[in-house]
């Protein structure tokens, strides 16, 4: 009988022994597969991150011609206005119009 259950209990470590090994191994391997899809998220977000950065840096410099435009159709808009004959130049030129047929209201 004894020596039944050392066989027993051998037999019952061994079993332990390699269930243990076998434990180990798969969680190295569940531990490789979560690092590795946080390393994928990472990068994606990361990638996601970038191509946001890209869009609104386009953004901001296409406001920022768009700004400068702006002031440069401003500052000719006041040299024109400072100049003696600019009131002249508007009067012929919105008589021409008118002449036209191309005043920009409605045609009675």
């Amino acid at each position: 009988m004894v020596k039944v259950s050392v066989a027993v209990v051998g037999l019952v470590a061994a079993v332990a022994g390699s269930t243990a090994v076998a434990v180990h191994h798969l969680d190295q391997t569940e531990i490789k597969r979560i690092h590795d899809k946080a390393t994928a998220d990472v990068a994606r977000v990361e990638g996601e991150r970038k191509s946001e950065v890209a869009r609104v840096e386009g953004e901001r410099r296409l406001s920022e011609e768009r700004l400068r435009a702006e002031v440069e159709r401003c500052k000719y808009d006041l040299r024109l206005t400072q100049t003696l004959d600019f009131e002249p130049n508007q009067a012929a030129i919105l008589e021409n119009q008118i002449k036209r047929g191309g005043a920009g209201g409605p045609q009675d």
